[in-house]
């Protein structure tokens, strides 16, 4: 009896302490505050985040998400009259005018933070569950990094004792940059589940094989941890990872290594949870090559779709699809299954240009799939086409011709500003016509900077773009 008694005080003991132990496995994930001229709430989700949240929680840890970028914070309606809800769970974020940076002093625009205000995001650090073991902040845009620094001192004067981990994009093009600067305890660069998985257990004392972790394994069995955010109407997802092409202008294949499409059951498996249990309306996909292999991963996707989905949740694809895998089956699928918001990639009708982006698309091409598109049911309107403005090779009449070339077919026109991330072919090009630290500086790798080094588009041509644009193509 007395050695049953023994037994029963030590298992108890042992799952009191386990219980202890998990009390204090609370993690702090935290998406940071925009920095910019302008930014728009288009699905914009933190799913890498989200995603390493899901990662942590497997094993055991809790996670606590604070996103600066949530629209519509209860608080904010509150304290601030502010409420922004537009078509398809869309909307401005809130802003409040900070002081330009001086390398940015002759951009005739306010520089704002996006997001909720500091008073409301402290208010959320005061409600995080203590002892935190760590705090993993994401980064979106190099040049959002002030944001970035402005959240990880805010929880170094709260939490003055707690490891800092930085991750994300910024992180990964400019380590150095990060390391040097933001403040952060260990800065992780690439994919961060591992790295952070294993901050987290040397601070906890848990010992584990991390060879036995397949990541690609992890990706297919996890579904971002979107039950950690707020009134979720909508969300954004990856049906794949990376991208198999080179275009000479975009940091996928850097940030990505490899191209992984998910099994189609998976992805079905992932927007039933979203449609049944969290009750979205409006789904993003932001794959970079949504349209690869069509056959054997988006086709078999969008026919289960329709069978299970048909009626219940709406589609979107603001990334820009791979014009040329535009086909009449996969436009009549999309159209029976619900996708409304569909994002044509163009560029340019300038051969050289159309050589950088991996020869993907040409005007051909983009004629014929906004004419099988429209067969399909869609309206031209409602054909979103992207081109891009300010490569440094770029010249004023090629983009007058582009813009007057997509206008003519009575789609709508959606510029992408160039932007000049480190490690592609662009950016060493954007380097060799300016005397500015483009590489030194992220600031400067802000979009709406182009014209300060690329004398081939000024200031005043790009408003003279814009112009024709809102007069449909009309000079």
């Amino acid at each position: 009896m007395c050695y049953f008694l023994t037994s029963v005080h030590s298992e108890l003991k042992f799952f009191k302490n386990c219980f202890m132990l998990f009390k204090k496995m609370n993690v702090l994930l935290v998406n940071p505050w925009i920095y910019d001229f302008a930014a728009y709430d288009l699905w914009l989700k933190p799913v890498g985040l989200l995603k390493i949240a899901s990662f942590l929680e497997r094993f055991g840890y809790r996670v606590h998400i604070v996103n600066c970028l949530e629209r519509n914070h209860p608080l904010l309606k509150k304290k601030y009259n502010f409420f922004s809800q537009r078509e398809f769970d869309c909307g401005k974020f809130f802003s409040q005018e900070v002081e330009k940076p001086i390398l940015l002093k002759d951009i005739p625009r306010k520089y704002k933070r996006y997001g909720i205000p500091p008073d409301i995001f402290e208010e959320e650090l005061s409600k995080v569950p203590l002892p935190l073991l760590a705090v993993g902040i994401t980064s979106g845009m190099t040049y959002w990094y002030p944001g970035v620094f402005e959240v990880i001192g805010k929880i170094k004067e709260r939490f003055p004792s707690v490891p800092i981990v930085l991750g994300g994009i910024y992180a990964t093009l400019c380590p150095e940059h990060a390391r040097k600067l933001s403040g952060a305890d260990y800065v992780v660069k690439g994919r961060g589940e591992i790295s952070f998985l294993k901050i987290l257990d040397g601070i906890c004392g848990i010992r584990r094989d991390y060879s036995k972790i397949h990541l690609e394994k992890e990706d297919e069995r996890t579904i971002p941890s979107y039950h950690l955010l707020r009134d979720v109407k909508s969300v954004a997802m990856l049906t794949s990872r990376g991208c198999p092409l080179r275009c000479s202008y975009c940091a996928s294949h850097l940030l990505e290594e490899k191209f992984i499409q998910y099994p189609p059951e998976k992805v079905i498996a992932e927007i039933e949870y979203y449609v049944e249990k969290l009750k979205v309306k409006d789904i993003a996909f932001y794959d970079d090559a949504l349209l690869l292999n069509p056959e054997r991963h988006i086709i078999p996707i969008l026919e289960k779709v329709i069978k299970k989905f048909k009626g219940k949740v709406r589609f979107h694809t603001p990334n820009g699809l791979h014009t040329r895998f535009v086909d009449r089956k996969i436009a009549k699928l999309f159209y029976a299954a619900g996708f409304k918001t569909i994002r044509l990639s163009f560029e340019s009708v300038c051969p050289k240009i159309q050589k950088t982006s991996c020869n993907k698309v040409t005007e051909s091409d983009l004629l014929e799939a906004i004419k099988i598109l429209v067969n399909a049911g869609y309206k031209r309107k409602d054909i979103g086409v992207y081109i891009m403005v300010g490569l440094p090779e770029q010249t004023l009449e090629e983009v007058m011709q582009t813009v007057k070339f997509v206008l003519k077919e009575g789609v709508t026109l959606k510029i992408a500003e160039f932007s000049p991330i480190p490690g592609t072919a662009e950016f060493k090009k954007a380097l060799e016509k300016t005397s500015l630290p483009l590489d030194k500086e992220p600031l400067l790798q802000n979009n709406s900077t182009f014209f300060l080094w690329n004398k081939n588009i000024t200031l005043n041509d790009l408003l003279r773009i814009k112009n024709l644009i809102k007069k449909g193509g009309k000079a």
